[in-house]
């Protein structure tokens, strides 16, 4: 499929800057799987702590990112317009609010992780431990607007291998501490859950300070920001930034507020229900982070090329990115429908809960290709600077989700199986209607 390859076309330019997000987001996902590998061998209730953590801490992120992501699309509509001074100003503006907006999220992550687990419906125990997980990991967040932004500049000028680096120390230096904090070796004590967050956050801050360095001394950028520049955030300009990039965090956030609701209707199952719902979830991010890294290079390029005024080679790159994202879903889907136990096992030895995972993984190999579509088409949509679309569908995906997942849930019975069902509906559903719109912009 790669055969013909050139800097000079389409699929050189795609690869150029789909491969090192997908290799950032496989670190970060192999950061996450030997987290929850680690501790789930540990003590199984870690999963479920975990668990809880993720979905009001990913709710501070999608809105973060939002900020982020709005400057990317207009940086890379500038960029392939030419207009780098405008590129330079939306940047250096996001630097600015990104930065203040960061210190209230750690803030509440930091002061009020017992209370977010209470309204979570977790048990005492799991609270204890889920406390301590989200204590440690808020220092994740103080920084992590300055990470965001140099992303943002990095992906909307279609120059990310720094971002991949970025990923690989942190990774790196998350195992090590891992390994060090949640056992206790070389001297330290074991920290358990604890040490899982803190090896996070310290791992997150190194990646940063090496992204800081590459941003700074890298010739490879178009235009620089400068700190003159920063010390000037005109708020018309970060409105331009929000006006884009917050349906798409508002997106993120209806999903992860949709997520907590299901997990909040799964603790009532049993403990260990939270923990095989997150376990199955981060399965199939493996497919996931792949095309993942696909539909945010088609979001640059159809950015670009929509910037530049050329529609129908936008509509090329879509095309030509879900291709090679369905042909990804066919390999993953096959091992996932031949392997279920031997992959289940790498995260938990109980028998019991590899045993009631199976039938859910079976369903995740047919979910993943509507949602690759999701995915995929969705950055299109929004490389089109249609961000509010996407934010509508969602919100319709999240209503149906809670209210087809509590029937199943409750009064049908069907348990965990009953909430994968729904998830696979809602994308099936989602896909068809942003398939349906994508056209209608081809064709605008």
């Amino acid at each position: 499929m790669l055969k013909g390859i050139s800097k000079d076309n389409l699929q050189y330019k795609l690869f150029a800057i789909a491969t090192p997000i997908i290799v950032q987001n496989l670190v970060h996902y192999i950061q996450l799987q030997v987290d929850m590998a680690m501790l789930g061998h540990s003590n199984t209730l870690f999963l479920s702590a975990i668990g809880n953590v993720l979905f009001p801490y990913n709710i501070i992120i999608s809105f973060l990112t939002a900020l982020s992501a709005g400057a990317t699309v207009l940086i890379a509509h500038s960029f392939g317009g030419k207009s780098l001074n405008s590129a330079k100003r939306f940047a250096e503006v996001s630097f600015f609010y990104n930065s203040l907006i960061s210190i209230p999220f750690f803030l509440i992550l930091f002061l009020l992780p017992h209370t977010l687990m209470t309204w979570m419906g977790t048990s005492e125990q799991i609270n204890l431990y889920a406390t301590q997980f989200m204590k440690s990991l808020s220092f994740s967040v103080l920084f992590l607007g300055i990470e965001l932004s140099i992303v943002s500049i990095l992906q909307g000028v279609g120059k990310t291998r720094a971002i991949m680096i970025m990923a690989i120390i942190a990774t790196i230096t998350n195992i090590f501490f891992d390994w060090v904090l949640i056992y206790g070796h070389l001297g330290f004590p074991a920290l358990g859950i604890m040490g899982s967050g803190i090896a996070t956050s310290i791992a997150n801050f190194c990646g940063m300070v090496y992204l800081i360095i590459a941003y700074i001394t890298t010739k490879r950028l178009p235009f620089k920001t400068t700190l003159r520049g920063i010390l000037k955030p005109r708020w018309r300009i970060q409105k331009r930034n929000i006006v884009v990039g917050l349906p798409y965090g508002l997106e993120a956030m209806f999903w992860s507020f949709g997520q907590i609701i299901i997990v909040r209707m799964v603790n009532e199952i049993n403990d260990y229900a939270a923990g095989i719902y997150v376990l199955i979830s981060r399965i199939q991010a493996i497919t996931f982070f792949f095309y993942l890294g696909i539909a945010k290079a088609t979001m640059v390029l159809v950015g670009q090329e929509i910037g530049a005024g050329n529609r129908k080679q936008a509509s090329h790159i879509s095309y030509m990115s879900l291709r090679y994202s369905f042909a990804l879903c066919v390999v993953a889907s096959s091992v996932f429908l031949i392997f279920p136990e031997q992959i289940l096992f790498i995260f938990t030895s109980d028998e019991g809960l590899i045993k009631g995972a199976v039938p859910l993984l079976n369903i995740i190999a047919v979910t993943i290709f509507p949602v690759t579509v999701n995915v995929v088409i969705g950055n299109a949509i929004r490389g089109f600077k249609d961000t509010k679309w996407m934010f509508y569908t969602q919100s319709f995906g999240t209503l149906f989700v809670i209210s087809l997942s509590f029937i199943l849930l409750f009064v049908f019975h069907l348990d965990l199986k009953g909430v994968f069902i729904t998830i696979l509906c809602d994308e099936v559903i989602r896909a068809s209607l942003n398939y349906k719109h994508f056209r209608h912009l081809i064709r605008a």
